[in-house]
């Protein structure tokens, strides 16, 4: 069957550029080879991608989240387009709150911060919470049912080929024909995407890569901070390396979860809207680059990826912060004597020296002690640290306008494309994407 656009997968940047899609006549269909909200249980796969089963933070700055330049946009338009995302999450149901408004707070927090030597990132947020994410998105996937758009679930692309007209997805189901494709299958699908995009001879340059680890720590430490703002983005060089490690995806009174990916297992963290714990956590990642000869940061994350779940059998590693500085695995017995309580128990007490390379756990160590001046205590014996985690940003595609690629009609949007981080700005680069198809349609 031919459609006028085909969009491969459901997470934000599928959704918005659905939606952007119903303001046309152009016949839609969106391949998603998980299920629908309320079905689906995989953290990484299913209709609102991997943002369905995170706590549902949305970085409301054109600081946050991706180079508005990159992808040939101004700041002014973009603005733009951030409002409209926050515009139509509220229309379907998310809390009004926002946190980092105010500005006095904010410069304070700045102070602190630099005086430390780490950097701030200020940002109005919102934080819908986890529960409510999946609401959330359930109303907005149903709206775009009621409006006319398509979805497949449980389909998954196996090859993409370029045809004379457009462009033919293969999938068990059969093929699905369209002029115009939106390939926008989230960090998962982000490896899935390089080797289609290269047989199509639009493959992507090796960009950056976040290798690190999840940090948890007693919720009171944080408090100060979270009242100035939710998620907090702090930045740190790093004395030895002069590598930069930054804090992400903060969990005020969260809960570490577990990632299963098709070779290896990740952590991750979200915070829930009425089951609250006792602890908050953090991502703490050090930024990578690889240059000759090796520039593969995909097969190197990868790698580390699968050396850390071998260690663990299968499962994250957990250590104590006291363990890792002082060179010994953990055990139960030395996790379990501990103030705190890990918030996720499916994992291996172990050496986390062991899984990382030298030079990222140094980094990390280092970061833990810079920070310790902003948030009194994270570098306490007590502290636990989760491995590994690991953002996968590293394919970055060359676009045009619009999130075009140099094959006319294929584009590329979200965090697969390597020009987003997070759910608004991949929203952003979905919406971007698809006024670009409508008005190349209109001509």
């Amino acid at each position: 069957m031919w459609y006028d656009v085909a969009i491969i997968g459901a997470g934000s940047a599928g959704l918005f550029a659905a939606l952007e899609l119903t303001r046309s006549a152009l016949k839609v269909v969106v391949l998603e080879g998980g299920l629908d909200p309320k079905t689906r249980t995989s953290i990484t796969t299913g209709v609102g991608g991997a943002g369905t089963f995170s706590d549902g933070k949305l970085n409301l700055s054109s600081k946050i989240g991706g180079n508005p330049h990159a992808i040939g946009c101004t700041s002014t338009e973009l603005e733009g387009l951030i409002e409209r995302v926050d515009a139509e999450f509220t229309r379907c149901g998310a809390p009004a709150q926002y946190s980092g408004e105010n500005v006095e707070d904010l410069a304070t927090l700045k102070q602190s911060a630099s005086q430390a030597g780490i950097e701030f990132i200020a940002g109005r947020q919102r934080h819908i919470g986890t529960v409510t994410i999946r609401e959330v998105i359930d109303t907005l996937y149903h709206d775009l049912l009621d409006r006319g758009i398509e979805f497949r679930l449980d389909t998954k692309v196996g090859a993409i080929i370029a045809e004379e007209e457009g462009f033919c997805l293969d999938t068990a189901h059969g093929a699905v024909h369209a002029r115009h494709v939106i390939a926008a299958p989230g960090r998962v699908g982000a490896y899935w995407l390089r080797e289609q995009a290269r047989s199509l001879g639009v493959g992507p340059a090796f960009g950056p890569l976040d290798i690190g680890v999840r940090v948890e720590f007693p919720a009171e430490l944080y408090e100060s901070i979270e009242k100035i703002m939710y998620d907090a983005k702090l930045r740190v060089r790093t004395s030895t390396h002069d590598d930069m490690v930054r804090t992400f995806c903060t969990n005020p009174r969260g809960f570490i979860v577990r990632e299963d990916h098709e070779d290896f297992v990740l952590v991750n963290g979200h915070a829930e809207n009425v089951r609250k714990s006792d602890n908050t956590n953090f991502a703490l990642l050090v930024h990578i680059e690889l240059t000759d000869p090796v520039e593969d940061t995909t097969q190197y994350g990868r790698a580390v990826a699968q050396l850390a779940t071998t260690i663990g059998g299968g499962k994250p590693i957990l250590q104590r912060l006291k363990d890792l500085q002082q060179g010994r695995r953990s055990t139960w017995d030395r996790v379990r004597r501990l103030p705190i309580h890990p918030t996720l128990d499916a994992v291996t007490p172990g050496d986390i020296s062991m899984a990382l390379p030298q030079r990222i756990v140094l980094n990390l160590l280092e970061a833990i002690e810079r920070l310790d001046r902003v948030i009194p205590g994270l570098a306490a014996d007590s502290t636990l640290i989760y491995a590994p985690e690991i953002k996968f940003y590293d394919t970055r595609y060359m676009v045009k306008d619009g999130m075009e690629t140099d094959l006319p009609g294929f584009y590329v949007a979200g965090d697969a494309s390597g020009h987003s981080r997070g759910i608004v700005f991949s929203a952003v680069t979905g919406i971007y994407a698809a006024q670009h198809i409508v008005a190349k349609n209109s001509r």
